[in-house]
């Protein structure tokens, strides 16, 4: 029994720390007001997290799994076809960059405020950015791009840059709802060429 409690302190306090991390941001978020919120002593954190940076990649860790089980199921709808596929994965977050409160790319965000590549959620980060772009170039392979790499990393960028101006000049009325046009221009044109 007392295994099972501890397991539900740390799932809240994971819980509180994912909901916090993203709104405030990372640095702006103490252990004292995770644990606060989470109502859960001190040490039921550090049963579970060794440290505030085993939390923030578990964090992480979780956003990432979360994130790919989303895009999985965004374009598994269209299994077998590539190009609706990509069209599924970018109008997803073309509508995802322009929610209301829609706060950013979380791993976006972690980078900038750890630049120090040293932190263990780099790793993270690292790896999801990457299996973007592995997805990308094999989706857009699998489509008959000429130059795959070449165009994953042209999407891969109207994606960040969708990420990013969704927070500097919003996602409702900013370029990031114009990120699915871009895209298709941009596919088009590889294509055809």
């Amino acid at each position: 029994m007392h295994r099972r409690a501890v397991k539900r302190a740390g799932d809240r306090v994971l819980e509180v720390a994912a909901k916090r991390f993203y709104s405030e941001g990372i640095r702006a978020v103490g252990v004292e007001a995770i644990v606060k919120e989470a109502e859960v002593a001190k040490i039921s954190l550090y049963r579970r997290f060794a440290s505030k940076d085993d939390l923030i990649v578990a964090y992480l860790q979780r956003r990432n799994a979360d994130y790919w089980r989303t895009v999985d199921e965004v374009i598994g709808k269209d299994e077998g076809d590539p190009r609706a596929q990509l069209r599924a994965l970018i109008a997803h977050l073309a509508s995802r960059t322009s929610m209301p409160g829609y706060r950013g790319c979380p791993f976006v965000k972690f980078a900038a405020e750890f630049p120090e590549t040293a932190h263990p959620g780099h790793e993270v980060v690292r790896a999801n950015k990457s299996e973007m772009r592995r997805r990308l170039i094999g989706l857009v392979g699998a489509m008959g791009a000429r130059r795959p790499s070449q165009l994953a990393d042209a999407l891969f960028l109207l994606i960040e840059g969708a990420y990013s101006s969704s927070q500097t000049l919003g996602g409702r009325d900013g370029p990031a709802r114009s990120l699915l046009h871009a895209a298709e221009n941009l596919i088009a044109s590889h294509l055809s060429a």
